[in-house]
């Protein structure tokens, strides 16, 4: 891979290129190229600013850039947030059920406690093991780039039974005995992302059991303990591209791209980010940063604006995440729109998730309007294990209310049918006389009303995954 392709610079650019000199004369870069000695380049960099396609150039790189390490870099800003409490390669275990106050990540759900752990698997294998589990977990591991590439329970019945499974890094070159469970990450940064079904809060302790019969454990008690150094990654990083793509740069040595990459990798020299060395050198030419900050900006709007347009429309206004989520390939836009808005979401065989923030007459949804969402005994949301309904502020994180209930589902205590069995959840921000039972509180506030309702079907089944199940509307209650 070129270095210091942009500075000083165009003289590497595609050397059978013609550009204009000076005197309007067309000339060939390969022989302009041989005239830039060292004593030459203050003149050639003179000139180069009056090239405007290199700032165009480093902007259409740099917004390709910017999506596809976004994910990377939110990743490693999860990771840094686990660090602070726990260390590497062991467990972190959720005791209480996610409410208002959790900020781990964003759109927690509701219904599981977590149990997850980041893995430095660069100083060797770790050792997963539990024992026989009655209820409703997975493990779901994710590589640095969030790929989704292992499942351990959920839809799996057969791995209830327990068992114990080694997890090795990409370059890991040991043998095991035949039978023995061995788990391959992509790469050495792992997230493992553990999910165990609770039945309310009366059952807390016996999960609490549960949580802590999962063990961690190095392959050879000698191993270094992990560490993955980076600088310490803060929101307003992502809106600056000397630190992002410098942070980009080192989470790509340390992680290496996957082969089919290779198409977008190549491109990176355009701004001089060398993931092998794991150095960005772009901002050095003031004209390649110009293009890179406007690339920032409008990469990052791209992600934020792009969430609806690339979920599939359901009933109502209601849009569902089943095709290119929790494995991306290389849809690097769903894979960065996910993680901003749903880092960790799971495959669709796991757990489908549809979302909503607009009314069945398409109005933005308030804590100042009562809405009911109404399902027929027959269209309850097919799945073969669970589903729930959270509500979320526009920020994608639980809203504080009087009786903390945060979601509601077919496991929620005390919900009421209808004679018919169709079964009607009332949300509002107050309570609704003689349904208590079926009320999720939107939030009061009057100077921030706006709410989103996610349906998060768990284990669902062929009709969610193909989003031929029709998700019943919101609908603006009569009892207003």
């Amino acid at each position: 891979m070129r270095k210091n392709f942009l500075s000083p610079i165009a003289i590497g650019l595609m050397t059978s290129m013609a550009i204009v000199t000076s005197s309007g004369v067309f000339a060939d870069t390969s022989t302009q190229k041989q005239n830039y000695s060292s004593s030459s380049q203050i003149t050639a960099q003179a000139a180069l600013p009056q090239l405007p396609f290199r700032s165009n150039l480093a902007y259409s790189t740099g917004v390709s850039a910017y999506i596809y390490g976004y994910t990377l870099v939110e990743m490693a800003r999860t990771m840094q947030k686990f660090e602070q409490t726990n260390e590497l390669n062991t467990f972190k275990h959720d005791r209480n059920l996610a409410d208002d106050k959790f900020r781990d990540f964003v759109k927690p759900n509701n219904d599981t406690l977590y149990s997850q752990s980041w893995l430095d698997l660069s100083k060797g294998p770790q050792v997963l093991s539990f024992p026989k589990i009655n209820r409703y977990f997975t493990f779901q591991f994710m590589d640095a780039y969030s790929n989704s590439f292992k499942y351990i329970g959920g839809s799996n019945k057969k791995e209830y039974k327990g068992g114990k499974y080694i997890i090795v890094g990409p370059d890991w070159k040991g043998k095991f005995p035949k039978g023995v469970n061995v788990i391959k990450s992509p790469t050495n940064m792992t997230w493992v992302l553990g999910r165990t079904l609770v039945d309310g809060e009366k059952d807390l302790t016996e999960v609490h059991k549960i949580q802590d019969s999962y063990k961690l454990a190095p392959l050879n008690r000698n191993q270094a303990k992990g560490s993955i150094n980076i600088p310490t990654i803060q929101t307003n990083d992502y809106d600056d591209p000397i630190k992002f793509f410098n942070l980009m740069a080192q989470l790509m040595k340390l992680n290496p791209a996957p082969q089919r990459d290779e198409a977008l990798l190549s491109q990176l020299e355009f701004i001089d980010l060398d993931p092998v060395t794991g150095l960005f050198t772009g901002t050095a030419d003031p004209v390649v940063l110009d293009g890179l900050t406007s690339a920032v900006k409008d990469g990052k709007e791209a992600i934020q604006k792009s969430l609806l347009v690339l979920q599939k429309p359901n009933n109502g206004n209601w849009t569902v995440n089943y095709d290119r989520v929790g494995t991306y390939g290389v849809y690097y836009l769903n894979r960065a729109m996910i993680a901003m808005n749903a880092l960790g979401a799971n495959i669709p065989k796991e757990a489908v998730y549809a979302i909503t923030r607009k009314d069945s007459d398409g109005n933005t949804l308030s804590g100042q309007s009562k809405y009911v969402i109404h399902f027929d005994k027959n269209n309850l949301p097919p799945v073969n294990d669970f589903w729930s309904i959270c509500i979320y502020d526009s920020t994608n994180y639980f809203i504080a209310n009087p009786i903390n209930r945060f979601s509601i589902g077919d496991r929620t205590e005390g919900l009421k049918y209808n004679i018919d069995g169709s079964l009607d959840i009332y949300v509002q921000s107050t309570a609704p006389v003689g349904h208590e039972s079926n009320w999720l509180p939107s939030p009061s506030s009057t100077t921030n009303t706006g709410f989103a309702l996610l349906l998060r079907m768990y284990t669902p089944k062929e009709s969610v995954q193909n989003n031929s199940y029709i998700i019943p509307s919101v609908k603006i209650s009569s009892e207003q």
